[in-house]
């Protein structure tokens, strides 16, 4: 299990994240000023990150997967400041956009067969029923 420290480390940093993302928003600064800045600190990281581990070439299906997956997180972070500015409660909106592994658990289904075994499947509706309570 290697891998969990790691995937801890991204669930406290993507909370800071998050909470940084509506504390901009709170203090004045536009959705798109938000995005903006999320993206100028993520770009000095991106770049040491892969002069350290390498950037090897890679084929041109794995690029446009990692590029489509890029816009589709600039985009959903458009959609999250979008419900900040609008009076989103950060638990809420946050709980609902990182929601998002019922998708995944889907699609990774689909399309890489992966396996949902049934207490996986009861984790995925405890979670829905728990969104549709905090937002009620």
């Amino acid at each position: 299990m290697a891998w969990l420290g790691w995937a801890l480390a991204a669930f406290v940093f993507m909370g800071l994240g998050n909470l940084g993302m509506k504390a901009a928003s709170q203090r004045g600064l536009s959705s798109a000023g938000v995005l903006f800045w999320v993206v100028a600190g993520e770009l000095p990281l991106a770049v040491l990150y892969g002069m350290l581990r390498g950037r090897s070439g890679a084929p041109a299906g794995a690029v446009a997967w990692a590029l489509g997956a890029g816009f589709a997180t600039s985009l959903a972070l458009v959609f999250v400041n979008e419900s900040f500015s609008r009076g989103g409660r950060t638990a809420i909106v946050i709980g609902i956009m990182n929601a998002n592994f019922l998708l995944v658990a889907l699609l990774a289904f689909l399309f890489f067969r992966e396996h949902l075994q049934p207490t996986r499947l009861v984790g995925l509706a405890a979670t829905l029923a728990g969104l549709w309570l905090m937002a009620r």
